[in-house]
């Protein structure tokens, strides 16, 4: 029975492929982890003031639908999707995500979510890692129910998992006026907490099954714009809060090198965000962007005070922008980033690229 159940699993990843756009090999299911840069929607469906679910929100998405994506059109993951042929994964609260469309993975991230439980309280409700790991579980028991057992325990293994997360552990938690975590430890014991924290949790998803799983540094939160208008004095990037995530970056390489080394048949890729998302904020003209330091949606100085919302201040030209509000990028750049996640030499990600980590069986 399990035989056969396998075989219908099989069958349902190509079938829902693109006509003629996707190979077999190329349909993996897809897991995804982490906060408002990653999140496809989750926090629409819970008691959340960080929500993407409205206008201009998604107003390059297809059919301009508010998704809950926090951007002006489509994120990595539906761009990875793209890639695979396959349709964009469901936020894993989506009452559609059941039945078949398990097989293709989902979406676990939630705006304001940390490495650590405690970020992110400002806004209200969020899927902590904690809460994101038990969906996963829940997740396993439903797709087992669909699939069957050895079925379901095959996709497991041979998914794609992404993790993002880190940024809101310093500027929502941390960074905040009369933050605890702050009076509690000093900027490296803070990051030593982060890097040790991510480390279990990254043992976790391993012991639930993953077995290819990203894991993005820290980018340059000093140079988005909700950090620019509180106290950059003329656009220019804020080196201590960079400083931050230089310091982070530096301790996850070599964390994630010995998980690889730790963890039998593990394959934990470092995605240096940092100097892809840098390279673009650098050197804009190079790639067809005009404003680096201003959001094209948004309010008060670069665009950057608060959400993007129905009233806020819209650019006519998306594509101009690297950044779509004051934290998030513009779709433009996320289709770069995904090219560079797809194809990009060991500088970008090691020690393999996500093409290779598609192609590699477990």
């Amino acid at each position: 029975m399990e035989a056969f159940q396998l075989l219908v699993l099989l069958t349902c990843l190509i079938s829902v492929a693109a006509a003629g756009s996707a190979s077999r090999s190329k349909a993996k299911a897809m897991f995804v982890f982490g906060d408002s840069l990653v999140d496809a929607g989750n926090n629409n469906f819970i008691n959340s003031i960080a929500r993407a679910n409205f206008a201009p929100n998604g107003i390059d998405f297809p059919n301009s639908a508010p998704t809950g994506r926090f951007c002006n059109g489509k994120i990595i993951s539906d761009l990875l999707s793209d890639y695979m042929g396959t349709p964009p994964i469901l936020p894993v609260l989506d009452p559609q995500a059941k039945g078949q469309n398990l097989l293709l993975g989902v979406n676990f991230a939630s705006a304001g979510a940390g490495i650590l439980d405690d970020t992110g309280t400002i806004f209200i409700q969020r899927l902590t890692m904690t809460d994101q790991f038990r969906l996963f579980r829940k997740y396993k028991s439903d797709l087992a129910a669909v699939a069957g057992a050895s079925a379901a325990a095959k996709l497991i293994s041979d998914g794609i998992y992404s993790f993002t997360v880190g940024g809101n552990d310093y500027i929502n938690n941390y960074l905040l006026l009369f933050a605890q975590r702050a009076r509690q430890y000093t900027p490296s014991q803070f990051n030593a907490l982060l890097i040790a924290t991510l480390r279990n949790q990254l043992k976790t998803v391993y012991s639930l099954g993953a077995r290819k799983v990203t894991v993005s540094n820290m980018g340059p939160i000093g140079c988005i714009p909700s950090q620019l208008q509180r106290s950059s004095r003329a656009g220019e990037c804020i080196q201590e809060l960079n400083d931050h995530a230089l310091s982070f970056n530096a301790a996850l390489k070599p964390m994630i090198e010995g998980l690889n080394r730790e963890l039998k048949g593990a394959t934990f890729v470092y995605v240096n965000s940092y100097d892809i998302l840098n390279e673009y904020i650098q050197n804009p003209s190079k790639y067809g962007f005009q404003y680096t330091n201003m959001a094209c949606c948004g309010q008060g100085s670069y665009n950057g005070l608060l959400t993007c919302t129905g009233l806020s201040n819209l650019c006519s030209d998306r594509t101009k922008y690297v950044f779509w509000d004051a934290f998030h990028p513009s779709e433009s750049i996320n289709r770069l980033i995904t090219n560079r996640l797809l194809n990009g030499p060991p500088s970008d990600l090691s020690p393999f690229n996500v093409k290779q980590l598609i192609a590699m069986s477990t």
